[in-house]
């Protein structure tokens, strides 16, 4: 008697072309994570990222240049550092650091050198 090791399993879902061509438009939308895309569409993200992966192959052999085959860098802005400030005295060569967390507030002065070594450790 034969037995096949498919008999009572699940088939897997396939999907067109178009619906990955949308699926894979949504995540190229500034912003989009795939992730979120994935998960709005009953998707599992690393589904996504294979798709992702085999329209950069299709696009690399056919010599052409998609949005998402060319990861761009993208600058972030960042609010100025209110946990440490430096005030740097050229006379006395020596820096004033304040570290701040919530309510509490430390002051350390110290020669650059000094500072240096304490910021490594801080910033470790």
């Amino acid at each position: 008697m034969e037995q096949f090791a498919n008999e009572g399993r699940p088939r897997r879902r396939e999907y067109s072309r178009d619906f990955k061509a949308r699926i894979l438009a949504q995540c190229a939308q500034p912003g989009a994570s795939v992730g979120g895309v994935a998960l709005s569409h009953g998707l599992h993200a690393n589904m996504v990222h294979r798709w992702i992966r085999e329209e950069r192959l299709r696009g690399e052999s056919a010599g052409l240049v998609r949005s998402l085959a060319a990861p761009a860098f993208v600058a972030v802005p960042l609010p100025a550092p209110d946990v440490l400030s430096v005030i740097e005295q050229p006379a006395a060569r020596e820096v004033k650091l304040q570290f701040q967390r919530g309510d509490l507030v430390a002051n350390v002065q110290c020669t650059v050198p000094d500072c240096a070594a304490l910021l490594r450790e801080v910033l470790r």
